[in-house]
């Protein structure tokens, strides 16, 4: 099983990985979490999952700094639909972010949410003296990626059951809606979170439509994945936006792709 699980994250696209870690992460701790009840000890798992939550007190979360991180790829293990919507949605906008994007910059709209909602549910947090709350779940990580593709691709559209084909534009202020109307249930925190994460991932989108390269942040990173074999479907990608946008919408990076393809030629 262990080497299964290896094998499969060798070789693993970037939108596999993310869904691979969610998936794994919620099964692991639902399985440990019904070993615990069958131990009488349940409280002590809520205690151990809750140091991988992002805390709102200040203090907590100097005792606990790794949560920045780990709390992106974890879920209510009793909440079954919350992983579910959340996955369903983050393959189909990986997807769709991929046609116009290297897969490398799938992590970083990831983390461009992640990091909106950090940003967001901490200053709602430390706006409210003695907030306890915590925060976790991949909401806000997945909103960077449906914003980014937004920005990406405002007017492609999608079909919607009953509603029809709509644009992505017009899906986005839907979901902004939905995301308002969690106020007024009292959950103003986990709102401010998934709108942070959404301007965060507009803002990632703009950036890479003019053409920003956020892999050359981390040149070792960068340079390995430079120098990595292209591939015809990187190529079949590049050739499809000089189709749609022309030559000039090209990155630096895609225009060095096809001159290594040429030269494979």
């Amino acid at each position: 099983m262990v080497g299964l699980g290896r094998r499969f994250f060798a070789g693993a696209t970037p939108l596999s990985w993310l869904i691979g870690v969610n998936v794994a992460l919620y099964v692991l701790s639902v399985l440990v979490a019904v070993g615990f009840y069958l131990a009488g000890e349940l409280a002590v798992f809520e205690r151990f999952y809750r140091k991988l939550a992002l805390p709102g007190a200040p203090t907590a979360l100097l005792r606990q700094p790794w949560a920045l991180l780990t709390h992106m790829f974890i879920h209510d293990w009793r909440g079954f639909w919350h992983i579910l919507l959340n996955m369903l949605w983050l393959y189909w906008m990986g997807q769709l972010f991929l046609t116009t994007q290297p897969g490398i910059r799938l992590f970083w709209a990831y983390g461009a949410g992640g990091l909106g909602g950090i940003i967001g549910f901490l200053s709602y947090a430390w706006g409210h003296e003695g907030y306890n709350g915590y925060a976790f779940g991949a909401s806000a990580a997945v909103n960077g990626v449906f914003f980014a593709t937004v920005a990406l691709m405002p007017t492609f559209r999608v079909f919607l059951f009953i509603f029809g084909p709509i644009a992505l534009k017009w899906l986005a202020l839907v979901w902004v809606f939905l995301d308002l109307l969690l106020t007024l249930g009292g959950n103003e925190a986990t709102a401010i979170a998934h709108l942070s994460g959404a301007g965060m991932g507009l803002l990632l989108g703009y950036l890479l439509g003019q053409g920003w390269e956020p892999e050359r942040l981390t040149a070792p990173f960068y340079l390995a994945f430079k120098k990595r074999e292209v591939t015809s479907d990187e190529v079949d990608r590049i050739l499809e936006k000089i189709h749609q946008k022309g030559l000039k919408s090209l990155s630096r990076r895609e225009r060095e792709i096809l001159k290594r393809a040429a030269e494979r030629l």
